[in-house]
């Protein structure tokens, strides 16, 4: 690119209106390039606006509605972190505990400030709510009409923008990268606010002045509700919201906010427009070539049009219909489950501290009965939605729970110093507890059921039963987030009892396919994997749960029937860790001896992969960490009872590949780097 020098005079206007064509034409690149670099200087000259004291000089409103200058709140610092929020983000809501802790671990020796900024259509009450709930310590003020944030260019929540006494911005972004993409989590790599004050104060260049921050937009679009248009909200858009969006987002539902009215709507549509067109929401979005009775609802492109020209619009609200449209239920798979025969509970509550990284914990819920139960139904309840992310559920037996609970090495472990409750982590210490018997057909722990958001109730076949041996208990994994405040989760069990309907001659199993040829990723790679496991009698295939860990971006389960053809029983193209469910059939899909059931993953162990737990990428190995990696989708059948199918094949592969990874990593030291993931993040989410 050619810039004038300092020195050199603008060409005067009579030039290009005196000279001939041929002149004028050579003058052309001259001018072209005069045009081209007003870009760069226009650019420039914002971030010397940005970095001078017109920053500073800008007002911002207090709670009771005095509006004060920027530049006497940051009075006194060296440095001062403008934090930029939304009080109904659930990413701002942890920022306001996070920001605090990284703030104090920063090992500043300077005297750092820290401004909470609340955009958009916050007001008093909202930072009232952020300082009852979150115990937001610090000063919160609101940036009306978004004023600071548009002229710093902030246009997601939340955002942490680092200053100095003048007003210069020196870094500008994410507080870590625990989430790179919207429902991408990964554990921590990097603490960039944090590292960014720890350069500035030392007066060294911040080595990463600038990241993507991700979290909720900051509404620019302004509602008219009296507008008139094609599409309007109670005609047209809540019908396609309460379709596909309201059954989790409600005040009482699993989702972090709500789509229940108007005012919601207009809020939230425009990023869940977003989120949809990228196959992010709803989480857990599958496809089959058979019929799924749990699959997502889907908005379908002509809803998506209709919701993006509503927007356009102007969000036009029309008239009130007079009778108000009832919310759907936030748990329609109970209702016709009938009353409980059992309702089972851990030994006390969990409490989680406020920050940190994902928690994976078993909990006890003790039966140890001394016949066998029989079971048509199981229902998980949350206790507490904000915090319950999934859960994965096992029989095992009452005796090895009972000398596993009584470890206080296991009871403690992936534990957070604010962390307490009953139940254990995992561990390679949890190995001694378990003798595996590969001469038995049956382990003394089987996985039969577990819970995502929207889907709470697992249900046998007509005609079935799941077996829960003598003398075992429930045991749940765990997967709990952490919202920004102390938070308590007492969650139950439901168990219905088959009522005499069972058939003698069939029983309902669930077992898992292991791909005991996958042993590593390697670093830098995007690969497919590929296994067959045998169908060794006939049986029917009731659901699919697909499973891999942090670098499996897709999972596709095929059947190939004896006679050679194929048919798609389950894929997930957006595979997530962090949404595990069971997808069960409408109908159970009848599969005889004989058959294949292929499994294949994509999996990505690049940089590109926002939920790779290590930066840069390091060879992973099969493992039931999860920052380990496997290919072990779970099914539920039903086989003849008096069946030799050995089906504990799959865990028993796994063991012994479990073992050879380990061994090497160990012995060949191939696992010499060391783990970035704490204790929490990596405490697994496997049989226990």
């Amino acid at each position: 690119m050619v810039f004038m020098k300092p020195s050199m005079p603008a060409p005067p206007l009579f030039l290009f209106k005196r000279l001939r064509l041929i002149r004028f034409l050579s003058a052309i690149p001259l001018l072209v390039a005069l045009l081209v670099s007003a870009g760069p200087i226009a650019a420039q000259q914002t971030e010397e606006r940005r970095g001078s004291g017109a920053l500073l000089n800008q007002a911002v409103d207090q709670a009771d509605g005095k509006s004060v200058r920027l530049g006497e709140l940051t009075t006194g610092n060296s440095l001062t972190v403008l934090l930029f929020l939304g009080a109904d983000c659930p990413l701002s809501q942890k920022a306001v505990t996070e920001s605090v802790i990284d703030l104090a671990k920063s090992g500043s020796p300077a005297k750092v400030g820290l401004l909470g900024l609340l955009v958009a259509r916050d007001d008093a009450l909202d930072i009232q709510r952020l300082k009852d709930e979150f115990k937001a310590a610090f000063p919160l003020l609101l940036d009306r009409n978004n004023q600071l944030a548009g002229i710093l260019g902030v246009t997601v929540v939340p955002t942490a923008v680092v200053v100095d006494q003048q007003g210069k911005v020196l870094y500008q972004g994410r507080i870590n990268d625990r989430v790179e993409q919207l429902g991408k989590r990964s554990v921590v790599r990097r603490n960039d606010m944090r590292e960014a004050i720890s350069d500035a104060a030392k007066g060294l260049p911040v080595r990463v002045p600038k990241t993507p921050s991700v979290g909720c937009p900051v509404e620019l679009r302004k509602a008219v509700p009296d507008s008139t248009g094609k599409a309007e909200y109670y005609r047209d858009i809540q019908p396609i919201l309460y379709k596909h969006c309201a059954v989790c987002h409600q005040e009482k539902g699993v989702a972090p906010f709500s789509l229940a009215n108007y005012q919601d709507a207009t809020l939230w549509v425009e990023m869940g427009i977003d989120l949809i067109e990228r196959k992010i929401m709803p989480p857990g979005q599958a496809e089959s070539d058979f019929a799924l009775s749990d699959a997502p609802s889907v908005p379908s492109p002509q809803e998506l049009r209709l919701l993006r020209q509503w927007l356009e619009e102007g969000m036009p609200k029309g008239a009130v219909p007079a009778n108000t449209r009832a919310l759907p239920p936030t748990d329609p798979e109970s209702a016709d489950l009938g009353k409980p025969d059992l309702v089972l509970k851990p030994d006390g509550p969990m409490t989680l501290a406020a920050s940190g990284d994902d928690m994976y914990r078993y909990m006890v819920y003790k039966l140890n009965l001394n016949r066998e139960l029989k079971v048509r139904a199981m229902r998980f309840i949350p206790g507490n939605q904000k915090v319950v992310h999934h859960t994965l559920i096992w029989f095992a037996d009452s005796a090895t729970q009972a000398r596993i609970i009584a470890d206080k090495g296991l009871n403690a472990y992936g534990l957070l110093p604010d962390d307490s409750g009953p139940g254990y982590g995992q561990s390679a210490m949890l190995g001694k507890y378990h003798k595996i018997d590969t001469n038995k057909s049956r382990l003394p722990f089987e996985q039969i059921g577990g819970y995502a958001p929207g889907h709470s109730v697992w249900k046998t076949p007509a005609g079935c039963a799941l077996s829960i041996p003598e003398k075992t208990d429930l045991v749940v994994q765990m997967h709990y987030h952490r919202s920004g405040k102390v938070e308590t989760d007492f969650s139950s069990i439901e168990l219905y009892l088959a009522k005499g309907d069972i058939n003698p001659a069939e029983d309902f199993r669930t077992t898992n396919i292991n791909d005991d040829k996958f042993l590593l990723m390697p670093p830098n790679q995007r690969r497919r994997t590929n296994t067959a496991w045998p169908v060794e009698d006939d049986c029917r295939i009731v659901g699919i749960s697909p499973h891999g860990h942090l670098l499996t971006v897709s999972q596709t389960v095929t059947l190939e029937r004896p006679d050679g053809t194929r048919k798609v029983l389950l894929n997930v193209p957006r595979f997530d860790f962090n949404w595990q469910r069971m997808y069960t059939f409408r109908e159970p899909i009848p599969v005889a001896k004989g058959s294949k059931v292929h499994v294949s993953s994509l999996m990505d162990n690049t940089s590109g992969n926002p939920a790779n737990p290590f930066k840069p990428p390091k060879a992973i190995f099969m493992g039931e960490a999860t920052t380990d990696e496997m290919v072990f989708p779970f099914v539920a059948l039903t086989i003849p009872k008096n069946s030799r199918w050995n089906l504990q094949q799959g865990f028993f592969s796994g063991y012994r590949t479990g073992i050879i990874a380990t061994t090497l990593k160990q012995q060949f030291g191939l696992d010499d780097q060391p783990n970035q993931a704490s204790p929490a993040a990596i405490s697994g989410d496997k049989q226990p």
